[in-house]
């Protein structure tokens, strides 16, 4: 259908917002998508508030995109594509049509399909008169093709994102607390400072890399920029020294810092967006000999939430994990050092029960993502709001969960035994090497072994390591000191008999015989370092009956493990063993992240 007939047939048909919302409902409901009551409250809705019968079953949660896209397709005889790919745009006629015209209407050309024609993705087909703007920018025949406004609008951003010298990043002026009600992308902006350029593009690079870290490291004679990739350091750019202040500058007035102050530290925080992606970046500086050093952390607040299968946990794990979250009081507590995921998997774990029905109330430092239908208080000691007092109030809130972003004292971990003994389910973090330690460090604490036995209900250890790049992996055959290493029978390995830990993966096992390891120079899609990405390995230790009489006999961590083992626990080591069976990571990434067992 051509935009002429398409503009021809929604000026015949009444109106736009009435485009035979029955015959919608009809068609809905022949594919068995919705039912006769569904259809008229969606109608009742529709008399009352006005709007298209498709976008109210949407926000109504009965009809999904492509649910709604495919029944517009037939009834506007449109072709529906459930993605455009950004392979599949050509830039001379994608970049004519300008990046905020693009988002606005949710429409991008494609590409030719005939010598006058162009094939526009488009999320409103009835938005004649922005196709016909686009007609005349493009000066061409408009071929629509029906596709959701997320992947348009995700197409848009990875598309645009690579024109070269079309797209400028500039400054974004909105508070820097993070009040402002819409963030402006940085990709729309076109402020022509150097330096705010030239600092916005660190940002934006950083986040195409999927750096966590970004470090701004004055040297002698140059400045230095390095993005901490998948828990690896690499160097990105460098700047000359004459530019350095300004740099620096730049970054903590956008983070609301004190710019005259460089003897002492200062935090801060920048919220952006990049890309598309609404981007909290906590900023750190810190006086050195050569001048400030800035860390920012990044943290993507559209990538936050993972579902406990997708972050590396096996099927028996997930078994249990869900057992123990739905619990109705007790504590679980995940172990391991900084940046080893732990509040990744406590966020998993809260976004699994979080429901209407549950008050669930987090004391955090800082809060890293805030949660809808969440209570999140960040912890702040000038004002002594401590981990401890915040506790102590939320038990007068009436909660059913509380997290406690970490125990670090013997106040804190007093308080949430207390909470946990009177019928609240109690999440938190220690930094200790091994689950079984976890139990140990509470008693150095000044708790009661018979406090700890009564109120923890299991101990998770974790560990990251990075998963080989599903592109580029490639196989060969260990030797049996190799395999030695990682606790792998070789005679069974070699045989084929080893069982592995079901677990949820688009990654395939290698042949029997054989493991993967990284390609050397890697490829295109993990940016030649043969890797792409990181998933958890896990310890999970419940307390049964034994390990409940241990903790009360104050029996050091090693007993503890060991009698673990015997019930059947997987240490990380033996975990990580897992995930180097199914094809996932190396031997070398396991080595690296677990310690030998001394006992």
């Amino acid at each position: 259908m051509s935009l002429e007939d398409l503009t021809n047939e929604v000026t015949t048909e009444v109106a736009i917002e009435d485009l035979s919302a029955t015959r919608f409902g009809q068609l809905a409901m022949q594919r068995g998508w919705l039912d006769r009551k569904q259809l008229d409250e969606a109608l009742e809705v529709q008399r009352e508030e006005g709007g298209r019968i498709g976008e109210i079953l949407l926000r109504r949660h009965v009809l999904t995109d492509e649910q709604v896209l495919e029944i517009l397709g037939t009834q506007l005889d449109l072709p529906v594509h459930f993605e455009v790919k950004p392979e599949d745009c050509d830039p001379e006629v994608t970049f004519l049509v300008p990046i905020n015209f693009a988002k606005q209407h949710r429409m991008m050309a494609v590409r030719r399909v005939q010598p006058r024609g162009v094939e526009v993705a488009v999320a409103d087909p009835l938005d004649v008169h922005a196709l016909d703007d686009v007609r005349r920018v493009l000066g061409a025949e408009i071929i629509p093709v029906l596709v959701s406004s997320s992947k348009i609008l995700e197409t848009i951003n990875k598309v645009y994102a690579r024109q070269e010298g079309g797209v400028d990043l500039g400054d974004s002026e909105d508070e820097m607390g993070g009040e402002a009600e819409e963030l402006v992308d940085i990709l729309d902006l076109t402020d022509e400072a150097p330096i705010i350029r030239w600092v916005n593009s660190i940002m934006f690079q950083a986040v195409k890399e999927r750096a966590s870290d970004i470090h701004i490291e004055p040297r002698e004679k140059e400045l230095i920029i390095r993005y901490r990739i998948d828990g690896e350091l690499r160097e990105t750019k460098r700047a000359n020294r004459n530019y350095i202040n300004s740099i620096l500058s730049r970054v903590k007035i956008m983070a609301g810092l004190n710019i005259a102050e460089k003897r002492l530290p200062q935090d801060g925080r920048i919220r952006r967006k990049i890309a598309g992606k609404d981007i909290d970046m906590r900023v750190a500086t810190a006086p050195g000999v050569n001048g400030e050093r800035i860390t920012i952390r990044l943290l993507d607040r559209s990538n936050v939430l993972h579902d406990l299968a997708d972050i590396g946990f096996g099927e028996d794990h997930l078994v249990v994990i869900n057992e123990l979250i739905r619990r109705p009081h007790g504590i679980v507590l995940v172990t391991g050092p900084t940046g080893s995921g732990k509040t990744t998997t406590l966020y998993a774990c809260l976004a699994k029960i979080n429901t209407p029905d549950l008050n669930i109330l987090t004391v955090e430092d800082p809060v890293e993502y805030q949660l809808e239908g969440i209570t999140q208080v960040p912890v702040n000691s000038k004002i002594e709001l401590t981990f401890a007092s915040v506790l102590r109030s939320y038990l007068r809130h009436d909660p059913d969960v509380i997290m406690v972003g970490e125990i670090r004292d013997g106040e804190t971990a007093a308080m949430a035994i207390q909470a946990s003994l009177t019928g609240h389910l109690v999440f938190s973090t220690v930094h200790t090497n091994d689950a079984a330690g976890a139990i140990t460090r509470l008693v150095d604490m000044g708790i009661e072994p018979f406090l700890v036995a009564s109120s923890l209900v299991g101990l998770l250890a974790q560990r990251l390591v990075r998963r080989l790049c599903i592109e580029c992996r490639q196989l060969y055959k260990p030797t049996a000191e190799e395999l030695q290493k990682v606790g792998i029978d070789s005679a069974s390995f070699f045989a084929g008999t080893l069982r592995i830990p079901p677990l949820r993966s688009k990654y395939t096992p290698p042949p029997t015989g054989m493991l993967y390891t990284a390609r050397e120079g890697g490829c295109g899609k993990c940016g030649k370092i043969g890797y792409h990405g990181r998933m958890g390995i896990y310890e999970l230790l419940l307390m049964d009956g034994e390990i409940r009489q241990l903790a009360l006999k104050n029996t050091d961590s090693n007993t503890i493990k060991r009698a673990a083992v015997q019930h059947g626990m997987r240490t990380l080591r033996d975990d990580g063993a897992a995930k180097v069976l199914a094809g996932i990571t190396t031997l070398e990434e396991v080595l690296l992240v677990t310690a030998e067992d001394r006992e």
